[in-house]
């Protein structure tokens, strides 16, 4: 007990002192050009990132000093050894419980309500004009510069058009929809891998998985203006840990570690930070095979990324420059376009609080990780692999709030924490009651005491709606066809409604205003691939804008959404003065600024 209460006074010192040197952590920020929160601050990208992981290394490096010193302790990789064949030989009612759960969640995915709230001109533009100048010129990274990735951005919502036959508010809002709802599946197969490799009683194995169920529900929803603590973007994340995990118990999986290989290269068109993210963890998977002596796995991934780099960059032909120019620019610059400068822990700067509680569980996680590796019991690894694995991915997740530091996306970086300490409580308290309730009770008894009320609870948490299932089919070609007018402002309308026929001869428009959507609503392309100007922000893609304009009459020049963050006028100053010295005609409808020459 003494050992305790004194190691965790040193943790206690180690945080402190952490947040002590937070600030002195600082490189020279002088030479950026890119205007911005990092730019009148003098704020370097790498800064928060270096704070970051010294916040987290100071507590780790004294917890492992206390357990080589004080506790005589050593690392033992052997608790990284897989423990094979865990699956219950007998009937196994986990994969009973699994499919009924899958099916509830689909019958919860068609008793939806469709969401007919007002258009984010701004955020939700990003998902109609670069798929709608797709659509139109069939052009993806030379088209369009893409911020997030190609598939999120541009070409699901392009291919559900085509599918369909038609472009639409509300058909873009069901391609995100379906991906939140692979999401939800993708998590339900991600619990039951991990389910099957706890070492309990099959009675307590299901209740370990129905109660993960359970909080895997609350991580995200259907619902497009609730904050989520995981989005469906981490999508190839999890599959990843799908498949990863799925090799615990059985060897020689080819096929699923083909599949990894082929999101390390996917994940770049879906997503281009969690793909920085996903990379990083199959580093990982390489140092879990090589210590289990699985030097083969290693080769057939690395080489099959090769591959399919290789496949991808004959079928893209000259895209593929477009992609590789476009990624590496995100990569640079827009930390330094996007950029709110973190806050520091336990301050009264803004959104610290929530801040200081996701460094505070990053740092726990990691210690609980480390400790497996110094831990003498042999038993269960395989879960020990998994809380490593997730514990990383937690770790690494938080690099997309380093850049962004607001407290939607700190939010967000959340989910594999929760699940983290979710699998990590529920297997200690259940391996209690596994020791002590079950040699008390017949394993009939257990199962109506345990199993049945625990199913019935999960199933009432979902939220099944008979009659929009029935209707489903109905519902949703309604929706898909609804007009996109039921979807904008009285202002958004009036002014489509105004500019439609001053247009009408225009071959493509051209925005300066972070209003993304006008393009599509207007039903003409963007006349360069910057339509979403917020993520512009270099010397660089300034004078590349400006070459566009030459053969420009007309411009969208301010807009409803342009006080989100600096204004386009401000931090694109060199096309600003252009557009001032060119155009001298403009008219005003409401919010919105049109110039013309």
């Amino acid at each position: 007990m003494q050992n305790r209460f004194f190691l965790s006074i040193l943790i206690i010192l180690s945080i402190f002192f952490s947040t002590k040197i937070w600030e002195f952590i600082k490189l020279d920020g002088s030479d950026i050009q890119i205007l911005g929160e990092y730019y009148n601050n003098g704020h370097h990208a790498l800064n928060d990132p270096l704070r970051y992981i010294v916040f987290i290394f100071i507590p780790l490096l004294t917890f492992t000093l206390y357990k080589i010193f004080c506790n005589k302790s050593s690392v033992s990789f052997l608790n990284l050894k897989f423990d094979y064949n865990l699956e219950e030989k007998k009937i196994n009612y986990l994969f009973y419980i699994y499919s009924v759960s899958i099916f509830f969640f689909i019958l919860e995915f068609l008793s939806i309500t469709f969401p007919l709230n007002l258009l984010d001109i701004f955020h939700e533009g990003q998902k109609l004009s670069a798929p709608f100048k797709s659509l139109l010129d069939n052009k993806l990274w030379s088209g369009s510069f893409v911020t997030t990735g190609i598939i999120d951005e541009s070409l699901g919502v392009k291919l559900f058009w085509n599918y369909i036959g038609n472009s639409s508010i509300g058909s873009m809002r069901f391609v995100q929809l379906l991906y939140i709802f692979f999401l939800k599946l993708s998590l339900v197969m991600l619990i039951y891998q991990i389910s099957k490799n706890v070492i309990l009683a099959p009675e307590f194995k299901i209740l370990f998985y129905i109660i993960l169920i359970f909080i895997s529900q609350y991580l995200i929803d259907y619902n497009f203006e609730t904050g989520d603590n995981i989005t469906y973007r981490d999508l190839p994340i999890v599959l990843c840990l799908v498949f990863f995990i799925k090799n615990l118990i059985n060897k020689n999986i080819n096929l699923t570690l083909i599949l990894i290989s082929f999101f390390a290269v996917t994940s770049f068109f879906w997503s281009i930070d969690r793909a920085l993210v996903l990379n990083l963890f199959i580093i990982f998977i390489f140092i879990i095979f090589f210590l289990n002596d699985r030097i083969k796995e290693i080769y057939l991934i690395f080489i099959s990324i090769i591959i399919f780099w290789f496949i991808f960059y004959i079928i893209m032909g000259e895209e593929f420059y477009y992609f590789m120019e476009n990624t590496f620019s995100v990569f640079k610059d827009q930390n330094y376009i996007h950029g709110i400068i973190h806050p520091k822990p336990f301050s009264d700067m803004e959104n610290s609080s929530r801040a200081t509680k996701s460094l505070l569980l990053i740092t726990f996680s990691c210690i609980i990780s480390l400790n497996y590796l110094f831990s003498k019991k042999k038993n269960n690894n395989n879960l020990k692999i998994i809380v490593c694995s997730i514990t990383l991915i937690a770790f690494l997740s938080y690099l997309y709030a380093l850049s962004r530091s607001d407290g939607g996306h700190i939010k967000q970086t959340t989910g594999f924490l929760i699940l983290t300490f979710s699998i990590v409580i529920l297997f200690n308290v259940l391996k209690f009651f596994n020791n002590k309730v079950r040699k008390k009770l017949s394993k009939n008894l257990l199962f109506f005491l345990i199993i049945l009320p625990s199913t019935t609870l999960l199933i009432l948490n979902f939220k099944i709606n008979f009659e929009n299932i029935l209707n489903y089919h109905k519902r949703l070609n309604e929706y898909i066809l609804l007009e996109d007018k039921n979807f904008l402002s009285d202002k958004q309308n009036y002014l489509i409604s105004e500019l439609k026929p001053m247009l009408k001869n225009q071959n493509c428009i051209q925005l300066f205003t972070y209003d993304a959507a006008l393009p599509y609503l207007l039903k003409k392309k963007n006349c360069s691939k910057y339509y979403f100007i917020y993520s512009m922000g270099s010397i660089k893609h300034q004078k590349e804008y400006i070459e566009n304009l030459n053969e420009i009459n007309v411009i969208i020049y301010r807009g409803q959404t342009d006080n989100w963050g600096l204004i386009p006028q401000e931090k694109l100053y060199l096309v600003d003065e252009f557009i001032n010295s060119r155009y001298s005609e403009s008219i005003k409808i409401y919010d919105w600024e049109i110039k013309f020459k």
